[in-house]
């Protein structure tokens, strides 16, 4: 006990230490593990500078925790507000033994570093790989396999009639050719689940597959072989490249692209990742069912990210010259040897949205045709897809509600500015991605119901959401059915500058009241995304001072000075006042007016003196009436008789049902007076909340309580 004492008093020393420095003074240097952060009541809300408007660091005592500190904080004087104080740190590479030396020139000039910070976490996004089929016993890429659970059992049988015998991990459709049965072995046209990687050899690895696969998900920070540009994703393999006869190319059919596409889509592939394209422009390409099954991809809002093709000239194949689908990404590739400019094999032309690097890069190889399973690739546009697929990937996990169209503009608006090429066509369509930026950029979606006041606001209410003054989203609330509610989108940082980032705090206003909690900003591989978030405004408490607006002729006021004798007690109110009347609930027939009448004789005045908490009536031209804040301490009680009482109220802003708990059945109506409007609101108890004028008490207002039978009124 004793320690625990001279920790509180350790503390109240330091705080009064703080609070007392000015901006720009130099008190005693703290020292402490863990710190918290405070804003004094006495900062200015103009000043130009955090300190200025009041805000200060505080190390924990020693002996507490953070979160008990807090808790002890909020009740000091000349504290406005506290929140925690986070640890933030440099942006980290993963632990994978060769992101260092192999991965980090390509991945951390676009951003992935910093993007990690944000997220890594993609694991409930699906995302469909059509290509070569990919290793399913790699090391760093079976935690991340999609599995359905509805034919997963190998028995030869399409359990779950989706057209695919055995898909536990995808689908293979190809179809046979001599070469195929030949020399890939192939024994069936028949689409089934062996997605098993077989592009390569001992002397020519190939594994294109299983390299993309790598590019996009491969394990990360898992100290093993490289990190995907999303850690952890769900892959789901469609093999419609064949195993490269002859050392060639893989290659399949367009037709069973199409099936493969539109597998994914009927399986709920979020994106699906196509490193394959035909001859640029080829007109044989485009066929009709390529373009039925985009068209229904596009329908489901699944985004489909293609290579441009490595024809080192205009023209671009397909599918990623498909660019009337808004959901075909198509992208070209950048040198990250020379500062992500073109590469200079990457087609180019109409079709290609994005750039992203496609030289130099490291990924995956079969691990039957190699002991240490990776190795490193030629330049490709089959490898700057993946990329931006696994960025994809990313956004969609940090909030998982947007539109396909949101996520594309996401991706797209945080681009870099490309350099422009000798041969001055487009390569990089809107630019080279960056990570960082693209995270930066995903906004925070909230819906639910809302309230001001825990009364249903009026259709049209505005809510708004400020963070550190910046203005970041607005909407304005709908009624329906008895309730409110609202849908309101939060830019992030890279889309309004001073808006949502790791660390900061949003600020929701309904109607012009602030909610009742600040939210934080999601942390790393937090979404972004709060649904049934209930809204309440709620009126903020007062400050040092409580200023009372009275209007002509009779209001209330809450009479918060120190007992004294009138005419003096009288002194805080405004000049020209005329009368003052306070209510007795135990004068006889019921209750009656106490009068104070300013000049007249002292025999006709029935109230001579003022009570701290009397709720009092004062006939004045209006003006305000200034009291410092007496901060009550929690639990006062008063007595309350039957029949009608005026109470001010002491205790915290809360619901009306839940301030009166100590009083629950014994009352049956509540009312309180605008002063400016001359209006009466009215609660009632059990009633529907549509019926109540309002919904909530609030320190230092007068209401009036009609009780039903004596009782005793507790106020925390």
């Amino acid at each position: 006990m004793v320690k625990h004492t001279i920790r509180i008093l350790a503390a109240l020393a330091l705080l009064a230490a703080i609070v007392a420095a000015q901006p720009g003074s130099a008190p005693a240097e703290p020292v402490g593990e863990h710190w918290v952060s405070v804003r004094l009541a006495s900062g200015a809300d103009d000043a130009p500078s955090l300190e200025g408007r009041g805000y200060r660091q505080l190390p924990v005592p020693e002996g507490m925790t953070a979160e008990a500190y807090l808790d002890w904080l909020e009740d000091q004087p000349g504290i406005a507000s506290v929140s925690p104080n986070p640890t933030v740190t440099a942006a980290g590479d993963p632990n994978d033994a060769f992101y260092g030396s192999a991965q980090s020139p390509y991945l951390g000039p676009v951003g992935a570093p910093a993007g990690w910070d944000i997220t890594t976490n993609a694991e409930d996004i699906i995302v469909a790989v059509i290509d070569s089929g990919v290793d399913l016993r790699h090391e760093d890429l079976v935690a991340n396999l999609w599995r359905n659970p509805n034919d997963s059992d190998n028995d030869g049988v399409d359990d779950d009639n989706n057209g695919c015998i055995d898909d536990e991990h995808g689908c293979r459709f190809l179809n046979l050719t001599p070469k195929r049965i030949s020399e890939c072995g192939y024994t069936s046209s028949t689409p089934t689940g062996d997605v098993q990687d077989d592009d390569g050899t001992a002397d020519a690895l190939g594994s294109h597959g299983t390299a993309v696969a790598g590019i996009i998900g491969a394990r990360g920070n898992n100290s093993t072989g490289i990190s995907g540009v999303a850690w952890r994703v769900r892959l789901m393999i469609l093999k419609a490249l064949d195993c490269g006869p002859g050392d060639a190319q893989p290659t399949g059919e367009m037709a069973n692209v199409a099936r493969a596409i539109d597998y994914a889509r009927r399986m709920g592939a979020d994106i699906i990742n196509l490193s394959l394209a035909s001859s640029p422009g080829d007109p044989a390409a485009d066929i009709p069912e390529l373009r039925e099954a985009i068209e229904d991809a596009l329908a489901d809002g699944l985004i489909i990210v293609a290579s441009a093709g490595n024809h080192a000239s205009r023209g671009v194949g397909f599918p990623a010259a498909y660019a009337q689908y808004a959901n075909v990404i198509g992208v070209g590739a950048s040198d990250p040897a020379n500062d992500n400019a073109w590469a200079t094999y990457s087609s180019f032309g109409g079709g290609v949205d994005l750039a992203a690097p496609g030289s130099g890069m490291a990924s995956t190889i079969r691990s039957d045709l190699l002991d240490l399973p990776y190795g490193t690739l030629p330049g490709a546009t089959s490898w700057a897809a993946p990329i931006v697929t696994g960025l994809f990937a990313l956004v969609m996990a940090r909030n998982p509600d947007l539109t396909m169209e949101e996520y594309i503009d996401i991706v797209q608006n945080s681009a870099s500015e490309p350099a422009a090429a000798a041969h001055g066509g487009n390569w990089a369509g809107h630019g080279v991605i960056d990570m960082k930026a693209a995270l930066e950029r995903v906004p925070m979606t909230l819906s639910g119901s809302a309230l001001d006041d825990w009364t249903r606001p009026p259709p049209g209410t505005p809510v708004r959401a400020l963070i550190d003054g910046v203005e970041c989203g607005t909407t304005e609330t709908t009624n329906a059915n008895g309730t409110a509610s609202y849908s309101l989108r939060i830019a992030g940082e890279n889309e309004v500058p001073g808006c949502g980032a790791l660390g900061r705090e949003v600020e929701i206003f309904i109607g012009e009241r602030p909610a009742a909690t600040v939210l934080p900003w999601g942390a790393q591989n937090e979404s972004l995304v709060l649904t049934e978030y209930p809204l309440n405004g709620i009126e903020p408490p007062p400050g040092a001072v409580v200023a009372q607006e009275l209007g002509a002729g009779w209001s209330q006021v809450a009479y918060l000075g120190p007992t004294a004798s009138l005419p003096a007690a009288a002194a805080a109110f405004p000049d020209g006042w005329s009368a003052i009347a306070a209510w007795d609930p135990d004068a006889e027939g019921g209750g009656a007016f106490q009068l104070y009448y300013p000049g007249a004789p002292d025999q006709v005045q029935t109230l001579t003196e003022l009570s701290r908490y009397q709720a009092l009536w004062v006939y004045s031209e209006g003006g305000d009436v200034f009291d410092a804040n007496p901060e009550e301490l929690p639990g006062r009680r008063v007595e309350l008789a039957e029949g009608w009482n005026a109470v001010v109220y002491t205790g915290g802003s809360r619901p009306v049902e839940e301030a009166l708990a100590s009083i629950a059945g014994r009352y049956d109506q509540v009312l309180r007076y605008d002063n400016l409007t001359g209006l009466w609101d009215s609660y009632l108890p059990g009633s529907a909340p549509a019926l109540n004028d309002f919904g909530g008490l609030h320190p230092y207002r007068i209401y009036w309580i009609r009780m039903t039978a004596p009782a005793t009124l507790v106020m925390f």
